[in-house]
Formats: structure tokens, C-alpha cells, sequence
């Protein structure tokens, strides 16, 4: 290092240093100015988005409730949200939410439709892991229920095999069982049951098993 007996000779020494490297140092504030305006503009731009993606799902939601409901205004409310705030949580609860209402009421495709979407606008850097992950098992149970059984198992193959929740292992067994691996089904139930708090569920598995086993 460096040693200097004055305050002349490093004051010197620093605008040596600034002159022999002025472009880089340049270079460096213009980028970090540059990170922090985009920064900022990007959070400002969020904040006006779920603003006002919040004000639509309200009417939405309202008319969803609604016992005097108009469909025509529910669908352009949920059309909006969806063209033009998509990547706010509240088109996906929405979408989770549309979803779900088809599912209950045996409209399979139009759910699966809704839950795929949802599956692909909740991926990502950005997006959100829960509604990600309720996708995925509502994909799996539809598609389970159609019977496409290697389907289930693609969608399923995602989540992480240490912090998978025991409903993802049964429905990854049913498909396996469907598909007459009646071994990995086996040792799929049971991780469904050596993970599962619920005393309903266990027995469901239980019977699962047993079937396997008879």
C-alpha cells in the first residue's frame, strides 16, 4: 500500500486516480442511477397497478355476490382485470376464484382453462408460489378426473419432493394407480399418510391401500 508524507501528495494521488479512471467511475454512476430510476418508476408502476386493478375486482367481486348479478358486466370486469392487470394478485385470485366456481358447477373445461392460465401467469421470478401451487393441484384433480393420468403426474412433477403437502402425494398416487403402477402408487399413499394431520384423509388412505394390497 501506498504511503504518502503530505496531504498535497494524496490529494494528488486521488486525481490520478480520478483522471485514470473517470470512464469507468462514469460508467458505474450512470448504471447505478439508471438501476435506481428503474427501481423506483417499477415499484410507482406496481403500486398504480394493483391500485387499480383492486378497483375493478371490487366491482367484480360485488356483482359476483350480487343475487341481481349482470353477466355482461361481471364477464367485462373480469375481462379488464385479466388484458390489462394480469400480473396483479387480484386478476389471479379472480382467475383462482372463476376457476374454482366452473369446477364446482361441472364445467371441467372452462376450469381447467381458468387454472392453466392461472398456472402460467403465477409463474416465474414474479410470480406467486401459493396460487402457483393451488393451479397445479386443481389442474391435477380436473385432469385426474378426465382420467388423463400421465398428465397429473406432469403437472405435479414440479413441486418440490421435500415440502410436498400430502393431498399433491395422494393425487400423485391415484394417477400412478390409474396408470396400474400399483408399487410407486403404494409408496406414494404412504408418504400421503406418514405426512397427513387429517384423521378423514388417513382413512381414505388407508382404504387406497388396502385395495392396492387385496
Amino acid at each position: 500500500m501506498a504511503e504518502y508524507s503530505s496531504d498535497e501528495e494524496r490529494f494528488s494521488a486521488f486525481i490520478n486516480f480520478f483522471k485514470d479512471n473517470k470512464n469507468t467511475l462514469l460508467i458505474g454512476s450512470l448504471l447505478l442511477a439508471a438501476m435506481l430510476i428503474f427501481s423506483m418508476g417499477y415499484k410507482s408502476y406496481n403500486s398504480s397497478q394493483n391500485i387499480q386493478a383492486a378497483e375493478i375486482y371490487d366491482a367484480w367481486f360485488t356483482n359476483l355476490s350480487s343475487d341481481s348479478a349482470s353477466a355482461s358486466s361481471d364477464n367485462e370486469n373480469f375481462d379488464k382485470l385479466q388484458e390489462k392487470y394480469s400480473s396483479t394478485g387480484y386478476a389471479q385470485l379472480a382467475r383462482m376464484i372463476r376457476g374454482s366456481s366452473f369446477a364446482r358447477e361441472g364445467d371441467l373445461d372452462a376450469a381447467l382453462i381458468d387454472f392453466k392460465a392461472l398456472l402460467n401467469v403465477s409463474s416465474g421470478l414474479f410470480g406467486d408460489d401459493m396460487l402457483n401451487s393451488i393451479a397445479k393441484i386443481n389442474i391435477a384433480r380436473i385432469e385426474l378426473s378426465k382420467q388423463n393420468y400421465s398428465n397429473v403426474l406432469e403437472v405435479l412433477d414440479s413441486f418440490n419432493s421435500e415440502s410436498e403437502h400430502p393431498l399433491v402425494y395422494e393425487v400423485k398416487g391415484d394417477a400412478l394407480f390409474g396408470l396400474k403402477k400399483n408399487d410407486l402408487a403404494m409408496d406414494q399413499y404412504s408418504l400421503a399418510l406418514e405426512n397427513s394431520q387429517n384423521e378423514s384423509q388417513k382413512s381414505l388412505l388407508k382404504m387406497k391401500i388396502n385395495k392396492i394390497n387385496n
